[in-house]
Parts: C-alpha cells; structure tokens; sequence
C-alpha cells in the first residue's frame, strides 16, 4: 500500500443511517489522487513508483482498446473521444480503490456502467448523442471522486 494514501487513513462518521430502527455507521477511509499523480507514478516514471499499480498492472489490455493500461490513462483524447476521457478517470478511480479508498454508494453506478461501457466499445466504436453525453457525464463525476469532491478527499500531495 502506498504511504500517501496511508498517510490520510480516517475513520469518520459519514452519517447515521436508520434501517429497521437501528442505527448504522458510515465510514470513510484513505483519501483520493487524481490521474495526473497516477500517470507519474508507475513503473515507467519519472515520479517514484507507486505499489499500488501492482494490483491491476500498467501492463496488462485495457479492455479492447488495443493498448495496455499504461498506454490507455496516457492516451490524448483526441478530438473529445469520450472513450478516452472515461478511461482516464477510471482507471485513476480503480486504483485509488485498490489503494484503500472509499467509494462512495452512488459511485458503485458509475464504476459498473463503465466497465460495462468499456466491456461492449472500442476507442473507435461510434456513440450515438445520448450515449456519448453518459459516457462523459460518468467521467465528470470519477473526476468529482479522483479530486476529493466526492468521497474520502484528496491525499495531501
């Protein structure tokens, strides 16, 4: 695990949720980097490596895209592709998950309809209007968590 996002581990009281007249606990843990950090901080550089690439692997396909993870987070999107632009949210989001950060409940959503979006698309694959406006709309909203607007909050740089 990764000392930054050791470093910010809370326990907080997110809220009191009632179910059943029973109080439950929310809690929030680690903090959050954008994908900036995490372009920096693989294997490949320049920035200190960061063990929490190791759990899904800057080498390994992402999806169909033809390009490994790596290559996918530091691909340019060209022209607006809104493949690209997910692909740099998520992949940034997928590993400040792996690295101990919360995710909250309604983020879940966006996590499975990209990964189902990346599953059935390629870089290439045409969207229609209203597809490409979800697309970008989940990506908004990964970047809402990969800066600390939502969720645990950023780690502190």
């Amino acid at each position: 695990m990764n000392k930054k996002c050791l470093i910010i581990i809370t326990m907080v009281i997110a809220s009191a949720i009632y179910f059943s007249g029973t109080a439950a606990l929310a809690w929030v843990t680690g903090c959050t980097l954008t994908p900036g950090y995490w372009k920096t901080h693989s294997k490949y550089g320049p920035a200190p490596y960061d063990d929490c690439w190791a759990t899904i692997g800057e080498d390994r396909p992402f999806y169909s895209s033809g390009k490994t993870v790596y290559e996918a987070i530091n691909t340019p999107p060209k022209g607006g592709n809104a493949y690209y632009i997910l692909s740099f949210q998520y992949i940034a989001a997928v590993l400040n998950y792996n690295c101990g950060a919360s995710v909250p409940d309604d983020l879940w959503e966006e996590l499975i309809f990209a990964d189902t979006f990346f599953s059935t698309h390629t870089p290439s694959s045409p969207l229609t209007k209203e597809e490409r406006a979800a697309v970008i709309e989940a990506a908004a909203i990964l970047a809402n968590y990969n800066s600390g607007i939502i969720g645990p909050g950023h780690c502190d740089d």
